[in-house]
């Protein structure tokens, strides 16, 4: 049986306050959101667009309607169970695309959230049923997917906001079950190619939250650590193998690999400001290819 564990870390995802006088908060934060890409945001709502329409194809919503969305979640309730899986991952189409423009996005978002401090806040309280969840440690499908509808309605749902939440949380249903994770989640190396993993750093995740390096076990705070000496030394020929046990929660899973691809991240970024002296999202293509080449992302699943 599927299990909505992660709903709570999806909905969270873009906090923010809810109701404006004129305009909707989540209207407001996602135009900020899609100002900061140099297309406006265009291939962002297209994508949106286009997963809707697959969705919709597959049968998953019977509409683009709001009612279609909360149909999801009824549905989630009636059955105790969650059995709606696209055979796309709307998670991957975004990493494709990539991210808007980190620090204007941050300042523009700060402005709106500290001018609506007073406004009606359902974000707040969605978060807070899902908090209760998470303490009671009652995760069964019917009991978040009635959580959800007790703040969240069909005109919720029309809005991109939620509906990006929605999609996310496809995702995490997809990768997670009660036995761990049975399926690959989204590959991340950035082509075909097929490598020589003699000398790839080797990461093991054991149990439910057991990390071993190398044979090793190791903390956290050991692993970044581990990451980061191994790309700074191998640089263009590292390679990461990461692979788990049927009892790995997809909670560590996912945490792992956010270490891995933000440790990669910083060591890019780092050398961006050191030759460009440029931000790595403001870098030209031919630069940023270079430094994607110096510090290659290839995480073998």
């Amino acid at each position: 049986m599927k299990k909505l564990i992660l709903t709570s870390l999806i909905f969270g995802t873009l906090s923010i306050s809810c109701y404006g006088q004129e305009e909707r908060i989540e209207t407001k934060l996602m135009n900020c959101f899609y100002e900061n890409y140099e297309d406006h945001g265009v291939e962002f709502k297209n994508a949106i667009s286009d997963f809707e329409k697959l969705l919709i194809s597959e049968k998953v919503l019977n509409d683009s309607t709001g009612k279609s969305y909360e149909a999801v979640f009824e549905k989630i309730v009636s059955d105790n169970d969650f059995r709606f899986i696209p055979t796309k991952s709307f998670l991957d189409i975004i990493i494709d695309i990539g991210l808007p423009k980190k620090e204007p996005l941050k300042v523009c978002q700060s402005e709106i959230l500290k001018n609506s401090k007073n406004e009606i806040n359902k974000v707040t309280e969605l978060q807070t049923v899902l908090d209760s969840i998470k303490i009671s440690g009652n995760f069964s499908p019917s009991t978040v997917a009635n959580g959800i509808l007790s703040v969240l309605n069909e005109k919720d749902f029309v809005l991109d906001y939620y509906k990006i939440s929605v999609f996310f949380l496809f995702d995490t249903i997809s990768y997670s079950t009660e036995d761990g994770i049975k399926r690959k989640l989204p590959e991340l190396k950035e082509d075909g190619t097929e490598y020589d993993l003699s000398k790839a750093l080797n990461i093991y995740l054991k149990g439910k939250s057991q990390i071993f390096v190398n044979d090793k076990l190791v903390t956290i705070e050991e692993l970044k650590k581990l990451i980061r000496a191994y790309e700074s030394k191998n640089k263009s020929e590292s390679i990461i193998s990461l692979k788990n046990d049927r009892e790995t929660m997809y909670k560590t899973y996912i945490e792992v690999q956010n270490i891995i691809v933000g440790e990669i991240r910083s060591l890019r970024e780092q050398f961006s400001k050191e030759k460009y002296n440029m931000e790595l999202d403001n870098l030209p293509d031919e630069q940023l290819a270079e430094v994607k080449k110096i510090y290659p992302q290839k995480i073998i699943e």
